[in-house]
């Protein structure tokens, strides 16, 4: 292949590229107009005052649900572990009071990581919010094509 062959044609490709590179960023940039934004800051924070609450935010039910019944139950199972705890410091039976207080510890580092999952959740949903996902796989009004010149 001749290389004024290979030029031209590696110029239309890149035209082509840039081209469609730019077709995109407005099909992205009219999207993103459509739906309004969530706040990243927002979400983080409701996300750590109430379990849940931030996935809420970010209309996602399901795991605003699934966050919410896991910090509750690790956050009673705490409450619980720490009560026995100070029965048994009471009634003098250190053995029990150290197994339970094991237990609280390991339940709040626990309650510790799930709010930090929580919140990086919350973030993550909040920074793709209204990003479109759906494969848009037709040629609606595009023309593709490739140019080629020969020289004699």
């Amino acid at each position: 292949m001749p290389r004024s062959l290979r030029l031209t044609l590696a110029r239309t490709l890149l035209v082509f590229f840039v081209l469609g590179a730019a077709l995109n960023a407005c099909a992205v940039a009219a999207d993103a107009a459509a739906k309004p934004l969530k706040s990243t800051t927002g979400a983080v924070l409701r996300s750590l005052a109430v379990p849940g609450w931030g996935q809420l935010y970010n209309e996602s039910y399901v795991k605003a649900f699934a966050f919410a019944a896991l910090e509750g139950t690790l956050i009673i199972s705490a409450s619980h572990e720490h009560d026995e705890m100070m029965r048994f410091k009471t009634g003098g039976d250190f053995i029990l009071e150290k197994h339970y207080r094991n237990s609280r510890n390991k339940l709040l580092w626990w309650l510790a990581g799930t709010i930090l999952l929580s919140m990086g959740d919350a973030y993550v949903d909040a920074q793709l919010y209204g990003l479109d996902v759906s494969p848009d796989l037709t040629l609606q009004h595009r023309t593709v094509g490739v140019t080629v010149a020969y020289r004699f």
